[in-house]
Parts: structure tokens; C-alpha cells; sequence
């Protein structure tokens, strides 16, 4: 699923494309990824975009008359502008490589929907393999009280590391659960909660009331710098993700623990480990990652 650098680099390329752009048909191709949608995509008929941001994990579209769109790309969601006269679909074998697609079945056959633009060639074209992914509109306080955005806590590269430490001593949870608790962070999954703990040297079972200030600061400043790192990178395209120009980003050559099981710690060549924590692959080194 991406995570925060991957949703920046796809506003990132966005931003310079769509603000100033109007909206001026909507087909929906798959009613299911426009599921919980506050009221039906067809409201944004007509209206210019005025801006493209992310909250957490999700891509936002304002747009004119107190419009907004929200967006969740899931395990294989696209988002892209796509012109009729160069159509940029890749085959979907690029898109994920754990999909097995029906025979016959070619990329085009995965676009949930199409956002009409005005000079009548470019769509903004949400693509979708797996149909996880979904796409809420209308008007912005409806889609800023929507649950999974209204429970969103602080953004990590904006987050004080005083409120940072507080938040985590007045909380008690495993140190890799929370940080991937989106109410409590959000934004980070699985591969940068793995990056940083091991770059902080704490270890993914250590409890959260028992870090202290000065180490919750060095947990802080490494997830910001590997987010950095990765935005900077396009984030990582380890089995689905690909920007809005169809091409991977390459922080996955960066990762220092996350699928490495067995393979020597860039740090000190113990062996990593990898254990399952709430359901997720959890990947750490023992020797540098201690539990207290």
C-alpha cells in the first residue's frame, strides 16, 4: 500500500498539472470505488481545481464552490493525467506483480474512473487492479468529517518532537502498532515504521511509555529523514506503486531492514529477523534493536 512518500510524489506531479484545470464530465466505470462517496462524483462537473494536497495516506482535491475530492489509493490504485492523443497505460503485469490477471484482460479494463478535463484531451484517470482503492466527493466539510479523515492524527514531517515524546509516553502500545496506527500518526505504514525503528535503534516490541524523551527525538528525526529521503527517491515501488507518469520510484534500493529477512544489517551484519506483528510483516535487526 503506499504510504506517504509515494501519495506526496503522486500530489507532487499533480500539483504542477491539474490546479487551473475544469472538470468537465465524470464516468464512473465501477460503483464500488466510489463507495461512502458523500454524494455522487458527478457533483465536480464543471468545477476548476484550485488545489491538490495530501492528508496522511490520502490524496485531496479542492475545488471551486467549497468542492473536494478525496482519494485513497489502497494496494494498487493509479492516479494520473492521461492524454487521448498519447494514452500512457502500462501493462498491468507492471502494476502488481502478485496480480494474476483473467486472460485477455489488459490494462485499460482497470480504470474505475475518468475525470473529463477541459481542452477535451486529458482525463485525470483513476486506475485500480485490485478494487481496493476508493474515490469520495463533494462538498469539503462533508469530506474533511469523513471517518477515515477525521480521525487522522498529527503529520509526522510537521509534528514537534515534544508532542511527539508526550504522545508516545501517554499512550501504551508496542512501538511499530502505533506508529502505524493512522490516528496517532499519519501517513507511515509498515516500510517506513521498519526503516525508522531501525535507524533509531529501538526495537518494534519496545513499549511506548518506557522511551524516553531524548530517544523519542531520535525516532522522530529518522522517520523524517527517511520520509524525506524516500519523497525525494518517489518513494518506493516494491510490488505495486508507479507515479503519475508511469514510472517506479527507487527508494526500495535504500531499505535497510524491510524484506531483508536473513541478509546481513547494513550496520552491523547480525542476520535481519523478521516476526509478525498485528498481522504485518515486521522486519528488524536484534543486535542493533534493542527492546530496552
Amino acid at each position: 500500500m503506499p504510504e506517504l512518500p509515494e501519495v506526496e510524489t503522486v500530489v507532487r506531479a499533480l500539483s504542477k498539472i491539474l490546479p487551473g484545470r475544469r472538470i468537465t464530465a465524470v464516468n464512473v466505470l465501477h460503483k464500488p470505488s466510489v463507495e461512502g462517496s458523500p454524494v455522487k462524483p458527478a457533483i465536480v462537473c464543471g468545477k476548476k481545481v484550485l488545489r491538490v494536497f495530501r492528508r496522511g495516506k490520502f490524496i485531496r482535491i479542492e475545488l471551486e464552490s467549497n468542492l473536494a475530492m478525496a482519494i485513497h489509493l489502497r494496494m494498487t490504485g493509479w492516479l494520473g493525467v492521461i492524454s487521448k492523443a498519447a494514452p500512457a497505460l502500462k501493462p498491468a503485469a507492471t502494476l502488481a506483480r502478485n496480480y494474476i490477471a483473467p486472460q485477455n484482460e489488459d490494462a485499460a479494463t482497470h480504470v474505475r474512473l475518468r475525470f473529463q478535463l477541459d481542452n477535451g484531451e486529458d482525463e485525470l484517470v483513476f486506475r485500480d487492479i485490485r478494487t481496493f482503492g476508493r474515490v469520495w466527493c463533494g462538498p469539503a466539510e462533508k469530506i474533511e468529517a469523513l471517518k477515515a479523515l477525521s480521525k487522522l492524527g498529527p503529520e509526522p514531517l510537521e509534528i514537534l518532537p515534544g508532542d511527539f515524546s508526550d504522545r508516545l509516553r501517554s499512550r501504551r502500545g508496542r512501538l511499530k502498532a502505533l506508529l502505524l496506527n493512522q490516528e496517532f500518526l499519519a501517513g507511515v505504514g509498515n516500510i517506513y515504521a521498519d526503516e525508522s525503528l531501525h535507524a533509531a535503534g529501538l526495537h518494534p516490541l519496545a513499549l511506548s511509555t518506557a522511551i524516553k524523551p531524548e530517544r523519542a527525538h531520535a525516532l522522530l528525526a529518522a522517520i523524517q529523514k527517511i520520509l524525506a529521503d524516500s519523497i525525494r527517491a518517489g518513494g518506493s515501488s516494491i510490488d505495486d506503486f508507479l507515479n503519475p507518469d508511469g514510472e517506479p520510484g527507487w527508494f526500495q534500493r535504500e531499505l535497510h531492514v524491510y524484506g531483508r529477512e536473513g541478509e546481513p544489517c547494513r550496520r552491523c551484519a547480525a542476520p535481519i529477523q523478521r516476526i509478525v506483528l498485528g498481522q504485518r510483516g515486521t522486519w528488524f535487526c536484534a543486535k542493533c534493536q534493542k527492546k530496552k
